[in-house]
């Protein structure tokens, strides 16, 4: 009984296309789960299968190179960097530990060391790798060996190590459990049987299990050390999913994006070039983006460090750069290794240290420069009364939009029905009828003139949206509206043309 067929794990499928996996006709059938957010750190960064303490010991041994060795869950590539991390360490009999990374033969026997240290044990415990060039990439199999104490001298050692991690790339990343230990510690399951297959196979399509794993909040997790790197993970744009071969022991986890693709392009977005940044904005030939900002509210960048399309045997780090209102440029890499969209929000006040002038992306290997995004943020006067809207675009990512011109503010109320009260036979009675709550709908238009064809483009995103949100001038907080039923047109006569729409506003409080 076995799989025979399932997305990558570094995949990223559409929630919304198929998402195919195949097992052989022996199989029963597939166990599976979907994300649970009661559950901590889902989604994880890290690549090792680790535990929140773990204990390396060898207190009661005479092995002077006894160690514990985490997979590698791919492959490493030369040139890529890892950042190893450890919250707190402590040691009997050793104050130093070495940690390496090594090549392995397939059973899982080392065989070739790619990079080693020795890091004194203690208090944030850091080392950077970067893969050298003369390793040979495509070995069996790749570890990372964490001995008890300094190798040559472990016998007699214990070490206890808490908070550790493995990532892809420069930036350190705080512990959360592996893929695998938060799938498996989920206790929530269902079974899925197939009596009979295609041929030889039996198919399934889990694009149910995905859709269901998105969570519309503000739920969002930063999973960097270092505080400034504000990309983190948005549970609104990525669902987990997890499935097993019923009776296996371990899940296999993969992720979701909430954009779509069009009908004939690869439904695996890791698979696609989409570009470093998810917008359905479009750049000019000098791959500049300018997006209006404006004082007091916020707006985003989403980064999908896969979407870059570069030579598939070269790890290329994304070169990130942000300009802050008045501190000078802040300068960071993040890993292509990372297959799920990042977002980086700015809350722009006047004059604020938040108060962003640009966002530059490319790749830091200096070449493919053709890929490279530059989005310059220009400051706009709030008009006098604004309406603000982010919504989820195609490629999965947040855009937003302030409608600036005439806008109509409508409220539609519907008088409940009326019913006859039980003592309206009593000739003392007060009051003869009594009426449910009635229905009613507070509702918006706005519109755009003037668009050329990309900001007509961007605009007509709004209507197959799955989330639009109208932020809350009031309140600071992003609220949920309803598009109702909309026509637009491109009418290819006139180079600029005019969208409108109907937003219903969630629903008051009421005294009924």
């Amino acid at each position: 009984m076995a799989i025979t067929n399932q997305p990558a794990e570094d995949s990223l499928y559409s929630a919304y296309s198929q998402i195919p996996v195949e097992t052989d006709k022996l199989t029963p059938g597939l166990e599976i789960k979907t994300q649970n957010f009661d559950e901590d750190n889902m989604v994880s960064l890290n690549i090792i299968d680790n535990e929140a303490v773990e204990v390396i010991d060898n207190s009661g041994g005479s092995s002077n190179n006894y160690s514990v060795k985490f997979p590698l869950r791919r492959k490493v590539v030369p040139g890529e960097w890892y950042a190893f991390r450890v919250s707190s360490g402590a040691g009997v009999g050793a104050t130093s530990l070495t940690v390496a990374l090594f090549q392995a033969t397939s059973s899982g026997n080392l065989t070739t060391v790619i990079a080693k240290t020795n890091i004194p044990i203690g208090d944030n415990m850091t080392w950077k790798v970067q893969i050298p060039a003369i390793v040979t990439a495509g070995s069996p199999r790749d570890f990372l060996v964490i001995f008890a104490g300094i190798e040559g001298a472990t016998a007699g050692v214990k070490v206890t190590l808490s908070g550790m991690s493995l990532a892809y790339g420069k930036n350190f990343v705080g512990y959360s459990p592996s893929p695998i230990k938060a799938a498996n510690s989920l206790t929530e399951s269902i079974d899925i049987y197939r009596d009979s297959g295609f041929g030889t196979t039996k198919k399934y399509d889990l694009s149910f299990l995905a859709k269901a794993g998105f969570r519309d909040d503000r739920l969002r997790t930063f999973p960097y050390i270092d505080q400034s790197i504000g990309f983190a993970i948005d549970y609104n744009l990525i669902s987990a999913y997890a499935y097993r071969v019923i009776g296996d022991r371990n899940f296999n986890v993969r992720y979701a994006s909430r954009g779509v693709r069009a009908r004939g392009y690869n439904a695996n977005f890791t698979g696609s070039y989409l570009g470093l940044v998810l917008t359905d904005r479009v750049p000019d030939n000098d791959r500049n983006l300018y997006v209006k900002k404006y004082p007091g509210y916020p707006y985003y960048v989403t980064l999908l460090p896969k979407g870059f399309l570069g030579s598939p045997r070269v790890a290329t780090s994304i070169d990130v750069r942000i300009k802050l209102y008045g501190n000078v440029e802040k300068q960071f890499d993040i890993s292509t290794r990372l297959n799920i969209p990042l977002v980086y929000e700015f809350e722009d006040e006047d004059g604020s240290e938040d108060e962003a002038d640009y966002v530059k992306l490319r790749p830091s290997a200096g070449e493919y420069s053709s890929q490279a995004w530059n989005i310059i943020f220009v400051y706009a006067e709030v008009p006098c009364n604004p309406f603000y809207i982010r919504w989820i675009n195609q490629k999965g990512g947040w855009d937003t939009y302030m409608f600036e011109q005439h806008k109509k503010y409508t409220q539609e109320v519907d008088r409940g029905d009326q019913y006859v009260l039980a003592n309206s036979r009593d000739p003392y009675a007060s009051q003869t009828r009594g009426e449910l709550a009635p229905e009613f709908k507070n509702i918006v238009q706005a519109g755009a003139e003037q668009l050329d064809e990309n900001d007509f483009n961007l605009l007509k995103g709004i209507a197959l949206s799955p989330l639009v949100q109208r932020y809350n001038d009031s309140t600071g907080v992003w609220q949920r509206v309803l598009v109702d039923d909309t026509d637009l047109t491109w009418d290819t006569k006139t180079p600029r043309n005019t969208v409108s729409y109907e937003f219903q506003l969630i629903d008051e409080q009421t005294q009924w």
